[in-house]
């Protein structure tokens, strides 16, 4: 991950994946700090509020290893810990590809990009139409049931693709909480205007 900074330094996605394996790796404090690089460098408009996902990432680690703010010297007014019940983060691996991330919930509402926010409470970020994504569903509250994940590849604007197009679905419950879960999901996309199930979980 640290190579494909410094090959893509303008691509973030690649600096929240190097954040991500140092937390994995037991180095939170590297970590926190590679992902708050990311809320502090202005990025290419095409990846606005990327922001907010890494911000909900930190959020997540300071809480569970129990650093304060004053300690770590980042700004307070970012972090007020909001934790939710279910938070899915989509991401892709081919650059110049629109994939859009549909979550439906148990009651039959699809959250998406022409409906980002749900009558349960569900919020969706920006839809990214070229990059890696990411993209996130979160709600605070959710309802009991199963949630259907798809993975909408409406397009791409790349003149050839040399390399399977193959999303990841980060899958988080509890989010925030002492009793987190992540499972990862992933699956590859076969042909442009095609709509994937990436999987379900149940809450």
């Amino acid at each position: 991950y640290s190579k494909l900074v410094k090959l893509k330094p303008e691509a973030p996605l690649f600096l929240r994946d190097k954040g991500l394996a140092l937390d994995k790796a037991g180095k939170s404090r590297e970590a926190l700090d590679t992902l708050y690089k990311i809320l502090t460098t202005e990025w290419d408009s095409r990846y606005a509020e990327i922001e907010l996902v890494a911000l909900n990432d930190m959020k997540s680690i300071i809480q569970r290893e129990g650093y304060s703010l004053k300690e770590l010297g980042y700004d307070k007014e970012l972090f007020e810990n909001l934790p939710v019940d279910i938070r899915i983060v989509l991401t892709w691996n081919t650059d110049d590809c629109d994939i859009d991330l549909w979550v439906t919930d148990p009651d039959g509402e699809k959250c998406s990009y022409q409906n980002k926010y749900t009558e349960n409470g569900a919020r969706l970020s920006r839809d990214f139409t070229r990059g890696y994504g990411p993209e996130e569903f979160c709600i605070k509250k959710a309802v009991k049931g199963e949630y259907i994940i798809q993975a909408d590849y409406y397009g791409t604007s790349s003149q050839k693709i040399l390399q399977p197009v193959i999303v990841q679905a980060e899958v988080y419950t509890n989010f925030g909480k002492p009793n987190e879960t992540k499972q990862v999901l992933t699956l590859q996309l076969d042909t442009v205007k095609g709509n994937y199930k990436v999987g379900t979980i149940t809450f």
